[in-house]
């Protein structure tokens, strides 16, 4: 047997292993380690696993990946014995060696695992509803078109993103499968591009056939899950938590062709040198690292550059506005009223979202923003 086939009937070993263990959803995965070419597993009860996971954190944060002692330390908090097998292949760093990258994307399919920062836009279409099946489709089509244009042009122009999503009816949850700032960052810049190519599809197409969208973006913490259909997990994430929660709540009170960016703080990372970020510094920061999407076509014209602002309402003065949207639960939510300016070489320039005269409907209570409150109020 070649050192391939020994990898591909480890793989298929291991998958069977943590199939029957998964036990339709029964048990999920809490963590995994190696030695060498042995690889045990800590499966227990979801309700075990998330009911003691505010206590030890680690059972659902982070890679499922862990070392030897605190491998042992989480079988000991579940109360459960690891199950161990061998595999024909050794797992490490070494050149003949197989990545533990290779088993850790294998197993996540069968894990509950919480994000503490993801940036996460969701789209609405407009009166929906009111269109005939076939319209339907024809407007969630053109969206998915427009999601996919965009990340195939930052992906062009070296801005590694890989967007997912999941669909909300009407709309789509869209994110960001990698993590971190640049990565957050490089979500921004996706739903500037994702708007762009919705109003310029609007502009030449059928009105019925192309969506009238309003749009909500965020950064916040959620959990992602794999959904399962018939006896299988699905290769692909679904999340749920608080950013797409807040989501749901301001997008609810947005009108016609807004865009409200939430109002958030989260870690840097190493990116600036301060230790939080918050949405108008985020803001900013999106602006600078764009330069490679300078020159790329946007609907036949070369992007000139981008620019984001956020609206200023007349009753607050001496400083930026943010809204206090109530929810139908009674809960505050505080987001801002942002536009994008996409000037285009030769081309009229590309405005998306509205103008504070445009905002007399919109059911928000203007207050100053106040850079010490964080997130979200209730």
């Amino acid at each position: 047997m070649s050192d391939m086939d020994a990898v591909r009937q480890g793989m298929r070993e291991i998958d069977f292993v943590l199939y029957s263990s998964w036990r339709l959803g029964k048990h999920i995965l809490a963590g995994w380690s190696h030695d060498s070419n042995q690889i045990s597993f800590a499966f227990s009860e979801p309700y075990n696993v998330l009911g003691r996971a505010e206590e030890y954190p680690r059972l659902i944060r982070g890679r499922r990946l862990m070392g030897q002692r605190t491998f042992a330390e989480t079988c000991k908090v579940l109360g459960i014995r690891p199950l161990t097998m061998d595999v024909p292949f050794t797992l490490g760093n070494a050149r003949a060696d197989v990545n533990p990258a290779m088993i850790e994307n294998l197993v996540k399919r069968y894990a509950i695992v919480e994000t503490g920062n993801r940036a996460v836009m969701l789209f609405d279409i407009v009166g929906f509803s009111k269109h005939t099946p076939l319209e339907q489709v024809a407007q969630l089509s053109s969206l998915e078109y427009s999601i996919n244009s965009a990340s195939k042009r930052l992906n062009e122009c070296g801005l590694r993103i890989e967007l997912a999503r999941s669909t909300v009816g009407d709309g789509f949850y869209v994110w960001n499968r990698g993590k971190g700032v640049e990565a957050d960052l490089r979500t921004y810049l996706a739903l500037a591009l994702i708007l762009a190519d919705n109003a310029l599809a609007q502009r030449k197409g059928n009105p019925r056939l192309v969506p009238t969208l309003r749009a909500a973006f965020t950064v916040g913490p959620h959990f992602s899950y794999h959904q399962v259909e018939g006896n299988n997990p699905r290769g692909f994430e679904y999340i749920v938590g608080d950013v797409t929660i807040t989501l749901a709540r301001i997008i609810g009170k947005a009108l016609p062709h807004q865009i409200l960016i939430g109002q958030f703080n989260r870690s840097a990372d190493q990116l600036v040198n301060q230790s939080d970020i918050d949405t108008i510094l985020f803001l900013a920061r999106a602006e600078k690292i764009m330069q490679p999407l300078l020159g790329r076509e946007v609907g036949g014209y070369r992007i000139g550059n981008i620019r984001s602002s956020i609206t200023s309402a007349n009753e607050v003065r001496g400083g930026v506005t943010v809204y206090r949207i109530m929810d139908k639960h009674g809960y505050a939510h505080q987001a801002f009223n942002a536009r994008v300016l996409l000037d285009r070489e030769g081309g009229e320039p590309i405005t998306l979202g509205l103008s504070l005269p445009e905002l007399a409907d919109f059911n928000a209570e203007p207050i100053l923003h106040d850079v010490k409150q964080l997130g979200t109020s209730r």
